[in-house]
């Protein structure tokens, strides 16, 4: 997994090499220290008693200060550049990717859980692959840099001093395991958090209505708590590596004072040689000392980098194909033997079959209208047509090529779609309708909103076509963002138009209105209509009655009315409900 995050340096090398070599200078400069000390010490207060070289110390500690600080800011800053930019480069790879998921993907997440990991999870994984892996090189360096100063200094004393290392390695790596394994557990649980706070938000009035205030209060105490308890026990983990370090340090140094001062008293060893080999030792177990709690660092990072992998390498269930056909000018959409099963949410689940055997021709240009009660697979069928879903067995095609055949961009580029719940994005009233065709004029934008009888209530707003929304389009009503919805299809003028019931928030009047620009829409396009309001439905070039994900009837409005058959009973049933003075739905 390491191997797999530092592809991510490989744009930046050219800049991650200039700070490793600041790195390497920062620590080798280490290695000077003991050999400036001891020429100091013995030069000035030795048999030499050269007083010249006093005079001089100043001089060579600003000079050595200036290097090692030059060196130092060089590889903090130009190391924390490049984690900026592999957080935004690992960003944009998660969000294109996730953006190329098929839409069953996103019923299986939620957003806030995916959210957690393109933002806290990202940061943990710069903090592996710039701070951490700095200070991994940095840090070894100046081990490797000390040690052989101690080794040049005195072999034997650094032979007894190196025997800490592999001592104090094998709890740490104990350690790491864990720390690793409680960090993916964190991460897990901001992501529930987080999910289960957006959640909240976004059906706050349904909360409050129901006064369940206390009850979402309580879950999310809960979910904090756990996430608390985790986080402590991971520090608990990542705060035991010092203090093992500290105290096996303590015994090594303990041995090497007594030995050591036992041979300057005994003449065998100078006193500047002496203190200039502790200086290493004490120098040599700070930069270890960080290297210990690395680990921990760099275990988060990779629990860190294990989730957002995960989502990296989750594949779409709707693929392009490898060697694409391009599509003709017939929008004629025919289903051949089609099924289709939702896949199992647990195990020992049977799939459940949304659509049996369906067999259906849409003739380029025509209305079909698909009309049934609700969970009779209409809206299965109709997802099938831009490739959100493929069948479990049969074909679609479209003017004779099977849709699997095609390249996704060129078939979603010939369908509008207008559902029943309509999403708007957090900006102005322009830029949602332009959305439907990013190269429109003005005056196009404008003319798409007037056909979906838009225009009325957009001047009525403070700043016209650009206000704001809010949030999921919620300071506008539910019919003027159906309206916003419908002028968006409009203006991409496509030659597929699939409405799913996309007047059901409309009242009376304002459905007239726009059941007209709807039918001014359809002129020349190939229709496909779901309705539960089948008023709206009666001009319908075929309509095709569906049960239990099969189809049951199809005619237009008169044939099926004679039969006498399931039409019929849905006719009668809701003119039946207009009669008692509630809306049919």
């Amino acid at each position: 997994m390491y191997k797999r995050l530092l592809k991510y340096l490989r744009p930046h090398i050219g800049v991650f090499i200039v700070a490793l070599l600041c790195m390497v200078l920062f620590g080798a400069t280490d290695g000077v220290v003991p050999f400036l000390l001891k020429g100091t010490l013995d030069g000035i207060f030795g048999a030499e008693k050269n007083t010249e070289l006093l005079w001089q110390l100043p001089f060579i500690i600003i000079g050595f200060a200036a290097v090692r600080a030059l060196c130092d800011f060089g590889q903090q800053f130009l190391m924390a550049s490049v984690g900026h930019r592999v957080t935004e480069d690992l960003r944009n790879d998660v969000n294109r990717h996730v953006l190329s998921l098929s839409p069953d993907f996103f019923v299986r997440h939620s957003t806030g859980e995916l959210l957690s990991r393109v933002t806290s999870d990202v940061l943990l994984v710069r903090s592996v692959l710039t701070e951490s892996t700095a200070a991994i090189i940095r840090d070894s360096i100046r081990v490797l840099v000390l040690l052989g100063s101690c080794i040049y200094l005195d072999p034997l004393l650094s032979l007894f001093s190196v025997l800490f290392f592999p001592i104090a390695g094998l709890p740490i790596a104990r350690l790491g395991k864990k720390m690793r394994k409680l960090s993916k557990r964190g991460q897990d649980a901001i992501g529930q958090l987080s999910a289960l706070f957006q959640e909240s938000m976004q059906g706050h009035r349904v909360v409050k209505i129901f006064c369940r205030e206390d009850f979402e209060q309580h879950r999310f105490e809960k979910g904090n708590k756990e996430l608390t308890k985790t986080f402590i026990r991971s520090e608990r983990v990542k705060a035991m590596a010092g203090p093992i370090n500290e105290f096996m340090a303590s015994l090594v140094v303990s041995g090497v004072v007594m030995y050591g001062g036992w041979s300057v008293l005994e003449g065998t060893r100078t006193p500047g040689g002496f203190i200039a080999f502790l200086i290493s030792v004490f120098l040599m177990y700070e930069p270890f000392k960080k290297l210990t709690r690395v680990n921990a660092t760099v275990q988060q990072g990779l629990a860190g980098a294990q989730r957002i992998f995960e989502i990296l390498d989750t594949p779409s269930s709707i693929q392009e194909p490898s060697s694409a056909k391009p599509l003709g000018q017939s929008c004629e959409i025919v289903f051949h033997n089609v099924s289709f099963q939702y896949p199992t949410r647990g195990q020992g689940d049977e799939p459940t079959a949304a659509l049996q055997d369906i067999s259906l021709r849409i003739p380029d240009g025509k209305k079909v209208a698909l009309v049934g009660f609700s969970g009779s697979g209409k809206s299965t069928l109709v997802d099938l047509v831009p490739r959100f879903i493929d069948p479990t067995s049969g074909r679609v095609t479209l003017g004779g090529v099977d849709l699997r055949d095609a390249s996704l961009e060129d078939l979603r580029s010939r369908i509008a779609m207008v559902g029943q719940h309509t999403f708007l994005f957090n900006d102005t009233v322009y830029n949602n309708i332009a959305y439907g065709n990013p190269a429109a004029t003005e005056s196009e934008v404008k003319a798409a909103a007037r056909a979906a009888f838009a225009e009325g209530f957009i001047e009525k707003l403070p700043l016209g076509y650009q206000t704001w929304v809010g949030e999921g389009g919620m300071t506008l009503s539910g019919g003027e963002r159906q309206r916003l919805a419908i002028a968006r299809a409009i203006l991409k003028n496509s030659p597929i138009l699939i409405l799913d019931e996309a007047t059901a928030s409309l009242d009376n009047r304002a459905e007239r209105e726009v059941q007209m620009a709807i039918e001014a829409l359809e002129q020349g396009r190939t229709s496909i209509i779901i309705a539960h309001r089948l008023s709206t439905v009666r001009d319908a070039d075929i309509i095709v009655v569906m049960s239990g994900g099969r189809i049951v009837e199809e005619g237009t409005h008169d044939e099926l009315l004679r039969r006498e058959a399931e039409y019929a009973r849905l006719h009668a049933l809701q003119f039946r409900e207009a009669d008692a003075g509630s809306l049919p739905t």
